[in-house]
């Protein structure tokens, strides 16, 4: 089963080594970026956490008092951008209350509450255009707080930003930060003639997976207002990513799984408290 899965692999995941951006290159990008924080759900699944049932997940405090909101907003301030806007709607008041405008954190924060009505990724992003809290001549960091970076932290901005550097000299508009393999969640066998021939426990399936995280140009963003300001609601990973893979304008920068934990449930919220050391 390996040996297939690293065949497969071997065919639809064909990554290169990026090159860091240096430190003026990284000055120019850092000054010209905003990082767009979605955290306007409902967190339905989160709910399974004791103590989260009148909260925004992103909000709710961990037993050291941090929030899986500040750790990423500590992440990009640390590494030189400050400039945030955090798109909210379900409990909004406890991301409000939380930050305020940034100033206790070390960084500027606007907020974008989402229509009275379901408008998806996509629909935040253009409703925060149209309201002006996003500047679409800036480049875009859209980051879901609850998908948590671990270990490379000091390193993931600049990291994702080089990627998406390179992307635009090559006539990318956007990127997406990817991992190249993801757990499966069950036993997995390999069959054959009805015999089971092969047992591997949660084997790593080779498929370049989103975490979540996104890097619009300025150019993507204008295109975004343009071809999709009527929608009302729409995700831009279904209805745009397509779009710009056709064209050839889709481009990636991968970062090592152990690196990423997506904390949407209290199995993945667990695992979290044991990643940081709180349990």
């Amino acid at each position: 089963m390996i040996n297939a899965l690293n065949t497969l692999k071997k065919e639809i995941c064909k990554t290169l080594p990026i090159p860091l951006i240096n430190n003026e290159e990284w000055d120019t990008f850092r000054k010209n970026t905003t990082v767009a924080l979605m955290a306007g759900g409902d967190s339905s699944r989160f709910k399974s956490v004791p103590g989260s049932e009148n909260t925004n997940k992103n909000s709710f405090k961990l037993p050291n008092d941090d929030t899986m909101i500040e750790m990423t907003i500590r992440m990009y301030r640390d590494a030189g951008i400050t400039d945030f806007v955090a798109l909210v709607y379900h409990q909004a008041e406890t991301i409000e209350n939380l930050l305020g405008d940034g100033t206790s954190i070390g960084v500027k924060i606007k907020y974008s509450h989402d229509p009275e009505r379901p408008v998806d990724k996509g629909g935040a992003i253009l409703n925060a255009i149209k309201n002006g809290s996003i500047d679409q001549n800036k480049n875009l960091i859209v980051h879901n707080p609850d998908d948590v970076i671990l270990n490379s932290t000091k390193e993931f901005p600049r990291l994702i930003a080089s990627g998406h550097i390179n992307g635009t000299r090559q006539g990318g508009e956007l990127t997406v930060v990817i991992v190249t393999e993801t757990p499966y969640s069950y036993t997995g066998m390999s069959i054959d003639q009805n015999r089971v021939t092969n047992i591997e426990q949660y084997p790593l399936i080779p498929v370049p997976t989103h975490i979540g995280v996104t890097i619009f140009s300025p150019r993507a963003l204008k295109r975004l207002f343009a071809d999709f300001n009527a929608i009302e609601k729409f995700n831009y990973e279904t209805e745009l990513f397509p779009v710009l893979a056709n064209e050839q304008k889709l481009f990636s920068v991968s970062i090592p799984i152990d690196d990423w934990l997506a904390v949407n449930n209290l199995k993945a919220y667990t695992t979290l408290l044991k990643r940081l050391g709180l349990q």
